[in-house]
């Protein structure tokens, strides 16, 4: 049997690969089953179980003493799959302008040109089963407001991220059956990543030690470790294997923990819809060839060079309440996490109207229809740059285990204020020169526009965390390298957003899958011992 629980197992159990993969998240499974169908021994370790386990989910508690961040809990979950089995789908690369020098902003370009990852998008693509329309562009297609969207890039350029079925968001939906069969995966689960063994010769890692609630142990050796655990227990992981060595394995740093960074959002507006059906047409889900696509409102790299300010993009949000709309997106929900509450089917059932005319939207407008009376609020979600002072530290508290919880020293500032008021300002202008201004005028949110109100003050994480174990050429400012190898222990690489080195104005998943393959295809032209 290849998926095992380390609860269940009797104690002290050892087991070898040739490579280790610490998580069995969207990154770790897809890394494991591309190493697999070559005929590679893969381990992985994935700290939660089939289902979610409340005393495993509180292992993500941090000691956070500024109370800023807030997403610890609700934007990452344990277990086979990891935060897929939540994650609301959203594909759309990060730009190339993103990825480039920003000397507007003092960044430099990524390590790794976006080249080298966009190769693998297609096959995304094929996995998700989102077709390879592009991201832009749409509106020559799109039925009902053709044209209507500004194409100048004046302002903003729109961009239509992509997104799977709900049921299809969850990883393990599609490569559940190839891992349960492989004869080259072996998966353990409840199995927490606690201790870390190290040459202290070679300065490389030999072996991983993981442990159950229960106290059940394991140790795994393996020639190549992946750290794929996101971007906080990545983090926390690397600082204490660095504890594990003395200090030595990331001594040639100061970057580890440091450079934590989240894309921040706020409400800016609500849109009038006295015009239901051109609102409609305008915001609301398309549907092109089958697949969903969300606006996605980017701001131009011309106007955040002009105010010299990081990226940033509008989005819309539904207030859905109580609807039947509520409760059928509750039910596509419970797909995904492969649980459907009766009650949302019951309260669906109830409005047959909504749901009829929701019908003939989809088949004749290619849309999702959103009835009058739910609002369309317009959010707009910013590029946190980089900051040393934001980081993540080895807290003296410890989680059940006894291993020491991440320590948050976090905020939003003075940088990312001037990236939301450079978006509010040309989201104004952006408004009048599409004459929406007349056809669906903005209401705006409470203190946007009073010079005394701070966004900041209000923004909220949007659990995308990056940075805190950034990748680059020079390992005195970074921890990885292009290759996503530690600079210092060099058989260890992760693959998280952690090793961003900056953010970008786009959902961080589709990136992370990439550099997921990447790191896979290189294990691959590397020879078997």
């Amino acid at each position: 049997m290849t998926i095992r629980n380390l609860a269940t197992a009797a104690e002290g159990q050892t087991d070898a690969a040739a490579y280790c993969i610490v998580g069995g998240g969207i990154a770790g499974l897809l890394l494991a089953t591309r190493l697999a169908r070559q005929n590679r021994k893969v381990i992985v370790l994935e700290s939660g179980t089939m289902s979610h386990d409340a005393d495993i989910h509180a292992l993500n508690e941090i000691d956070d003493p500024g109370g800023r961040y807030d997403r610890a809990l609700t934007g990452r979950y344990r277990g086979l799959g990891g935060s897929s089995s939540r994650w609301g789908g959203r594909m759309i690369p990060i730009s190339d302008e993103d990825q480039g020098l920003r000397e507007h902003v003092s960044q430099p370009e990524w390590p790794n040109a976006p080249q080298a990852l966009g190769r693998y998008q297609n096959e995304l693509e094929e996995l998700f089963s989102v077709g390879h329309d592009s991201f832009e562009g749409i509106e020559d297609i799109a039925p009902g407001s053709s044209g209507l969207l500004l194409a100048d890039q004046d302002d903003f350029r729109a961009r239509w991220a992509k997104v799977p079925t709900f049921k299809r968001c969850n990883i393990v939906t599609m490569l559940g059956d190839e891992i349960r069969s492989s004869p080259n995966i072996s998966v353990w689960l409840g199995a927490t990543v606690c201790d870390f063994e190290l040459d202290t010769e070679t300065g490389r890692l030999k072996a991983v030690k993981a442990l159950s609630l229960t106290g059940q142990g394991i140790t795994i050796r393996a020639r190549d470790f992946t750290i794929a655990a996101g971007t906080i227990e990545s983090t926390r992981l690397l600082l204490l294997l660095d504890e594990a060595s003395g200090n030595h394995a990331f001594e040639r740093t100061d970057a580890l923990g440091r450079y934590f960074q989240d894309h921040l959002k706020a409400e800016i507006a609500v849109v009038e819809r006295q015009r239901a059906d051109l609102t409609n047409h305008l915001f609301s889900y398309r549907f092109i060839k089958g697949t969903r696509r969300d606006l996605h409102l980017e701001l131009s790299h011309g106007a955040q060079q002009g105010d010299a300010v990081s990226s940033s993009f509008v989005y819309v949000s539904m207030d859905l309440g109580n609807s039947g709309l509520a409760a059928v997106k509750n039910i596509a929900h419970g797909l995904q996490r492969r649980k459907v509450n009766p009650e949302d089917i019951r309260t669906a059932a109830k409005d047959v109207g909504l749901i009829a005319k929701g019908a003939f939207w989809r088949l004749w407008h290619k849309q999702l229809y959103v009835p009058p009376g739910i609002n369309f609020r317009l959010m707009t979600s910013i590029e946190q740059l980089p900051d040393p002072q934001n980081r993540i530290r080895l807290s003296a508290k410890t989680d059940r285990l006894g291993v020491r919880k991440p320590l948050f020293e976090w905020k939003p500032r003075a940088p990312d204020e001037r990236t939301f008021q450079s978006t509010i300002s040309h989201l104004r202008r952006y408004w009048e020169r599409s004459g929406f201004d007349s056809l669906c005028p903005l209401t705006w949110a409470p203190g946007v526009g009073d010079p005394n109100v701070q966004i900041i003050d209000r923004a909220e994480a949007c659990a995308h965390p990056s940075g805190s174990t950034r990748m680059g050429t020079d390992p005195a400012t970074s921890v990885v390298g292009p290759d996503l190898r530690c600079h210092n222990v060099p058989n260890v690489a992760v693959a998280s957003a952690s090793v961003f080195p900056t953010a970008g104005s786009a959902n961080p998943t589709f990136t992370i899958m990439k550099l997921a393959l990447w790191l896979a295809d290189s294990y691959l032209q590397m020879p078997l011992l």
